[in-house]
């Protein structure tokens, strides 16, 4: 509708062919617009893809071998339980250091914003 009303508006003032060619070129632009982002999207997609696949592999080889662990210090100790919670006692030690540090992190970053912000 708006294309019409600015067709006819030209017409009037004696510009129909500039504003075909403007909007030929805005179509133009529109659709290379539209094919680049096509582009970059299934790149992104298959990089998002790769990074999935590897991480779930990551996990599930680090979970047998933590598993393969718990069992080994069970036959060390002659228990059915302690290697399972040593294992698990340092899984949530690393947790924990990994939530300081980002802490750490997070509050210097608030320190720096605040020193911006006073200025």
């Amino acid at each position: 509708m708006f294309f019409k009303i600015v067709k006819i508006v030209s017409k009037l003032f004696g510009m129909a062919c500039m504003v075909e060619l403007v909007r030929e070129k805005l179509a133009l632009l529109i659709y290379t617009l539209q094919d680049s982002l096509k582009k970059k999207a299934k790149k992104v997609g298959w990089i998002l893809l790769i990074f999935s696949t590897a991480f779930v592999l990551f996990g599930l080889g680090l979970r047998f071998l933590l598993l393969g662990l718990a069992c080994w210090l069970n036959q060390i100790f002659a228990s059915n339980y302690l290697g399972f919670f040593m294992v698990a006692f340092f899984c949530f030690l690393m947790v924990l250091a990994v939530l300081l540090m980002l802490r750490s992190h997070i509050n210097d970053q608030s320190a720096d914003q605040e020193k911006i912000t006073d200025r």
